[in-house]
C-alpha cells in the first residue's frame, strides 16, 4: 500500500496555487474586505492544480473566481451585491476576466428552496458548505489566516492530483447535477477519472 504524507501534499498545492499571481491577488483583496469566515473555492483553486499539471497559463478555462462567507446576522442579498460590485470593480481594474460570485452560505439553503426547490438543512459555517458539495475536488477552499494561505480540504488533496473526480451524496445533491459538471471538467480537462454517481 502506497502512503501519502498530507504535509507533502499541502505544501505542494500550497506552492502551486501561489504561482497564480491573479488568483493570489484576489484573495489578497478579498481578505481586506473582513468577510467573516471567507474562502475562494472551487474551480479557480483546484483547476489551477489541472493547469499546472498540463503545463498551461494557470488561469487557462478558469471562468469564475467563487467567493463564500457565512454570515447569519445578515441574510440580505444587498450585502452580497454590494461586496460583489467591490470585487468584480477591483478584478476589472486589475485587468482580470474572472465572473464573480459572492454568497453568504447562511443563506443558502433559502435560496435552493426558493431557486432549485430543493430542501437542505442550513448550513453552520463555510466549512459546512464545502464539505456537502457535489465532488470531492470540488469541495476545497483557500483564505488567508494571520496573512498565511490555509487551505480546507475536507475530503484531503489526493483526488485534486490525481485528477479523480468522487460524488458527494449529500441531500441537494443530484445525479443529474453531477453529471453536468463532470462534463463541464471533460470538456475543458483531459485525463480526468470519473467514480460514477
Amino acid at each position: 500500500m502506497k502512503y501519502v504524507c498530507v504535509d507533502d501534499q499541502l505544501e505542494r498545492f500550497s506552492v502551486i496555487l501561489q504561482q497564480n499571481k491573479e488568483l493570489m491577488k484576489m484573495l489578497e483583496y478579498v481578505s481586506k474586505l473582513h468577510l467573516s469566515n471567507f474562502y475562494i473555492v472551487a474551480g479557480s483553486v483546484f483547476q489551477t492544480v489541472w493547469n499546472y499539471q498540463d503545463g498551461r497559463d494557470l488561469n487557462y478555462e478558469i471562468r469564475d473566481l467563487d467567493i463564500i462567507y457565512y454570515n447569519a446576522s445578515d441574510l440580505s442579498v444587498d450585502t452580497d451585491m454590494k461586496y460583489y460590485n467591490m470585487i468584480k470593480s477591483y478584478a476589472n481594474s486589475c485587468g482580470f476576466n474572472y465572473e464573480i460570485d459572492v454568497s453568504n452560505e447562511a443563506r443558502m439553503h433559502l435560496w435552493k428552496q426558493d431557486k432549485e426547490g430543493v430542501t437542505i438543512l442550513p448550513y453552520k459555517s463555510s466549512e459546512d458548505a464545502i464539505k456537502r458539495w457535489i465532488a470531492t475536488v470540488h469541495a476545497i477552499g483557500i483564505t488567508l489566516e494571520n496573512d498565511k494561505l490555509k487551505v480546507y480540504a475536507p475530503y484531503g488533496l489526493s483526488d485534486i492530483f490525481s485528477r479523480t473526480i468522487w460524488p458527494i451524496k449529500h441531500e441537494g445533491n443530484s445525479k443529474e447535477l453531477y453529471n453536468k459538471k463532470v462534463l463541464g471538467w471533460k470538456k475543458r480537462f483531459s485525463n480526468l477519472s470519473v467514480i460514477e454517481w
